[in-house]
């Protein structure tokens, strides 16, 4: 599908904005054959309110782990973060995906520079509809924050859903995510758009 590949680069390649805080998956891991690469605004709802983009990449490293690396900017100046996702309980039968997150990156917020290591417990569970396969989720994640001023811990509630509409099953995964604040954290809504691809094939079925 060249629409979605010229759309994902166009966007890394003019954004200066990211979704900053924000899980943005479940606990689905990738096949080993497969990448992804995504785009997720991101509209921040108390503190700092205004919008932040997010532009990530995803690449399988076992039958349950996956990586991800995100880069981008917005009201949340500049902000870069490699995750690592761990589902050692995968979705089966009536059980549903159990696993965890880790992650650290560096962000700049006005005049601040931010190191962020993050931990995230993760549940999810598959539902098919008559649509499409719905993977809703939710996280807890905890980020230590070590700012030049202070140290502290942000946390925030994660509630989200992927969709795996049948049509476009090889072609994108669309998402929604909101953020409740906890403790010196964001409250926000998000949405994200998903493409997969085989190094050997691109983009599309």
């Amino acid at each position: 599908m060249n629409f979605a590949k010229y759309l994902v680069l166009g966007l890394f390649l003019t954004s200066t904005a990211h979704a900053y805080l924000s899980i943005g998956e479940s606990g689905e891991v990738l096949p080993s054959n497969l990448f992804q690469v995504g785009v997720e605004p991101q509209i921040l709802t108390n503190k700092d309110s205004g919008a932040n983009f997010d532009v990530y990449f995803d690449a399988p490293v076992s039958d349950s782990t996956s990586a991800r690396f995100l880069i981008g900017g917005g009201t949340v100046d500049f902000n870069a973060f490699a995750s690592f996702k761990w589902v050692p309980f995968p979705d089966v039968a009536n059980q549903p995906a159990m696993g965890l997150r880790m992650g650290a990156g560096v962000a700049r917020n006005e005049d601040e520079n931010i190191l962020q290591l993050q931990v995230a417990p993760l549940l999810s569970k598959k539902f098919d509809t008559e649509y499409g396969m719905s993977v809703p989720y939710l996280a807890l994640p905890f980020t230590f924050l070590n700012t030049k001023e202070e140290n502290y811990v942000a946390t925030n509630l994660t509630v989200g859903s992927e969709f795996h509409y049948h049509e476009w099953k090889d072609v994108v995964t669309l998402g929604g995510e909101i953020g409740i604040d906890l403790n010196k954290s964001y409250t926000y809504i998000s949405v994200f758009a998903t493409f997969p691809f085989e190094s050997s094939k691109g983009f599309g079925k």
